[in-house]
């Protein structure tokens, strides 16, 4: 006979208990039926696991050593049956496809695109604003699939192991401007003759855009001034208001209050694009599924009036 899994579990349980009694009625088994199993595994093993005192059972020095590799053992390969039953979940309707996204034209322009990918299959959407935490998320098997924003600059960041990622698409940045501003009434602004603004701009998110807007801003002689830091939605808000500028994605939806500019030359250009796990039982419809995330960006292209005529006299970029 060989030594499987469900012997290496009954070690630990009674290494767990303290007691073969405690354990069998932990497992559900009767006494004398745990004590004919450990002895049955003591003899493939070649010696005792275990010793009888008044306490219960304490392990022999063969015993410590078995429970330390079956703990690693068992949390292995619980890992692989978790992991194993992940990939092919979502395939056959089992579970839902876990999707998560940053804020941007594909968190939700890309459902009902992976649901024609995926018929029959329930899609659920998590929203994360940090870069970093979405590929996480993916790497560690939580979530399926995810979509990210990232600002381009010189230092790459690295990716967590397994991760694969595909450019959907890169557009320039805008600044955001409150309508009544001077430069509103421009077709384009400088980066430099915002020196003298108060920003607004949201907490590190992980993408790269408070590291790539201070060198351009270092690259004009100047450093700029962060008067608040807020989520979109306040940001937003304080620019309607008058309080500050900022900065969004060129399929930015149009807001009261706000007028999204582009910047003199594109000097800010952020990415959108897929992750998934290397392998993974998604990986093989990636080329579907970033068909449909294409369609949803040109969606959100079609709906963005400034960024239409920023490509009217501009090409795409690559």
């Amino acid at each position: 006979m060989d030594l499987e899994v469900r012997h290496l579990r009954v070690v630990c349980a009674i290494g767990e208990a303290g007691s073969i009694t405690r354990a069998a009625a932990r497992l559900g088994v009767a006494q004398p039926t745990l004590t004919a199993q450990l002895s049955r595994i003591e003899r493939m093993l070649g010696g005792p696991l275990f010793v009888r005192t008044r306490q219960g059972a304490a392990p022999t020095a063969l015993g410590e050593f078995v429970l330390a590799k079956a703990r690693s053992v068992i949390v292995s390969f619980d890992a692989i049956q978790r992991e194993a039953a992940a990939q092919v979940g979502f395939m056959d309707g089992r579970r839902p496809l876990r999707y998560t996204a940053n804020p941007g034209p594909l968190m939700v322009g890309l459902l009902d695109g992976l649901q024609s990918v995926f018929p029959g299959t329930e899609v659920t959407l998590r929203t994360e604003t940090h870069m970093s935490a979405a590929l996480t998320l993916v790497a560690s098997g939580q979530q399926d699939l995810g979509t990210v924003v990232e600002y381009v600059r010189d230092d790459v960041p690295t990716l967590p192991p397994g991760v694969v990622t595909l450019t959907v698409a890169t557009e320039p940045a805008f600044v955001l401007l409150p309508d009544g501003h001077p430069l509103a009434a421009l077709p384009q602004v400088g980066i430099a003759q915002l020196r003298d603004a108060r920003w607004v701009l949201p907490v590190s998110q992980g993408s790269g855009m408070m590291e790539a807007f201070t060198a351009l801003c270092a690259g004009q002689g100047f450093t700029a001034t962060v008067r608040h830091e807020a989520e979109a939605s306040a940001a937003r808000e304080l620019i309607a208001a008058g309080q500050a500028v900022g900065l969004g994605q060129a399929t930015f939806r149009s807001t009261p209050g706000v007028v999204p500019r582009p910047l003199t030359g594109s000097p800010l250009r952020i990415r959108h694009v897929l992750v998934w796990r290397r392998g993974s039982a998604l990986a093989r419809r990636i080329p579907s599924v970033a068909e449909r995330a294409e369609r949803a960006y040109a969606d959100a292209v079609a709906r963005s009036p400034h960024y239409l005529a920023w490509l009217t006299e501009h090409a795409a970029l690559e």
